[in-house]
């Protein structure tokens, strides 16, 4: 006997979206079955009029983080009850590198931090702050250890520390370890800051020209000649602008094997937000862009540019995004919970990609890029049972009173979004139904990653 039943929805897999009904025993998915033909279960979940998806996989959160001297509004409990809420049933969280400390050390003390409270699955990438070289000695056993990437800052020191991060490039590509970079040019921006704080322009209205478009296709175009240097292959993490994503496909054009991620702000909310009352509360690194860079962006999820959309979930209070000069502004927004809705939303239901492009964007290719899938990432045979059953039909109002961050406002506030998670299944276990949690604190686990692998991505 089965364990779980759904029926009657469109399931979407690799080979299609179609009707199919999914058995599951041991947390794993068990049958894929054609409608009506699986046998008994012990419960049976009737979807009819959904679609099933593969539970999302969210590669970019920070929960539990400490930055501008305050810690972030949602840790582990809070923020993986809110990814589940909205069909994120994985994530990987950012162990920063504490000051003078090791990577081994970044990994325990976030996994301190995550065990006994995350209620979905969870793996870690090492932000490396000091590249020294018993760091960079250390990155081979992080892979070893399933700790397979590393974020990277060009401008958090980055030029200070070049050489010793190239080292740290080549020590990951020998390993098998991806780089995740943040291309913002370090020098670039310090010079538009200087400008514009000597100028007496210091509100949130200036923030984008502090970090222009330029900023950031300069820094990818470096990283990229660093990671061909070494042979490290670049993810490059929430990339916001044209001009960046046209160095991606120039590499691209030249055989590189490159990767891009963009993050849910930069596809709904221009830096027109930056001119409004309550402006700073959508300060994140970098800025949001203008609507020309917005449809870039779709442009690329459509075709392919594109690979992933994450969150890069950093979540505030109001009162903690107030500052009297856009440089004390600590940057992010919640984001886990409206990832899947939005996108369908906006995406799929407004034609600019298909429901399939979609699973690919949030499930099936981080699962992929960051060494989890088949497990993760895909209803197969075999896989954890990491499901979504998820109604095109709904329409839900984003207020930030009713979602499960602890941040007391959200970006979208007041959007009415098109398709809702009705239910969400972590290894067979019901975690949300209806938008409220089931799960208990601690349920999630650990996730050993494997190494990167070009043609597994």
């Amino acid at each position: 006997m089965l364990d779980l039943a759904v029926i009657g929805a469109r399931a979407v897999t690799p080979s299609g979206t179609k009707p199919a009904d999914i058995g599951v025993r041991d947390g794993l998915i068990a049958r894929v079955a054609a409608p009506g033909t699986l046998e008994d279960a012990a419960r049976t979940i009737d979807a009819r009029g959904t679609f099933l998806l593969p539970g999302a996989l969210d590669p970019h959160t920070h929960l539990d983080a400490e930055m501008f001297g305050s810690r972030t509004a949602d840790d582990f409990e809070s923020g993986t009850v809110a990814a589940a809420a909205g069909g994120v049933t994985t994530i990987v969280d950012y162990a920063f590198q504490p000051e003078g400390g090791s990577l081994a050390e970044a990994v325990s003390r976030w996994d301190e931090k995550a065990r006994g409270r995350a209620i979905i699955d969870y793996a870690f990438h090492v932000a490396i702050l000091d590249p020294s070289a018993p760091a960079v000695a250390e990155i081979g056993r992080m892979v070893e250890r399933g700790v397979t990437s590393f974020k990277i800052f060009m401008m958090r020191g980055f030029e200070e520390r070049a050489r010793d991060f190239l080292r740290a490039f080549a020590a990951a590509a020998e390993a098998g370890g991806l780089l995740t970079i943040h291309a913002e040019d370090q020098h670039l921006i310090g010079y538009c800051t200087e400008r514009l704080l000597s100028s007496g322009r210091n509100g949130v209205a200036h923030f984008a020209a502090s970090r222009p478009p330029l900023s950031e296709a300069a820094a990818v175009a470096r990283a990229l000649k660093m990671t061909e240097l070494t042979g490290a292959v670049a993810y490059f993490v929430h990339l916001s602008s044209a001009a960046a994503l046209h160095e991606i496909r120039r590499a691209r054009a030249e055989g590189r094997k490159v990767l891009a991620e963009t993050r849910p702000i930069y596809l709904y909310l221009s830096e027109e937000k930056f001119l409004e009352p309550g402006g700073e509360r959508y300060v994140g690194y970098p800025p949001l862009r203008s609507r020309d860079d917005i449809e870039a962006l779709w442009e690329a999820m459509a075709d392919g540019t594109v690979d992933v959309v994450a969150t890069d979930h950093c979540s505030w209070t109001s009162e903690r995004k107030t500052a009297d000069r856009f440089t004390r502004i600590p940057p992010g927004v919640s984001n886990l919970e409206t990832l899947v809705p939005m996108l369908y939303s906006e995406g799929v239901a407004k034609g600019r990609i298909t429901l399939e492009r979609m699973v690919e964007l949030v499930a099936s290719n981080p699962a992929r890029i960051f060494g989890l899938y088949p497990r993760k990432g895909a209803i197969i045979e075999g896989a954890d049972a990491d499901l979504v059953v998820f109604d095109p039909r709904a329409k839900v109002v984003i207020r930030a009173a009713e979602m499960h961050s602890r941040a007391d406002y959200d970006p979208f506030e007041g959007s009415e979004v098109t398709g809702w998670p009705r239910v969400t299944i972590s290894r067979g276990e019901i975690i949300v139904a209806e938008r409220e949690s089931r799960a208990r604190p601690g349920r999630g686990k650990f996730l050993v990653r494997a190494p990167f692998s070009e043609t597994r991505s």
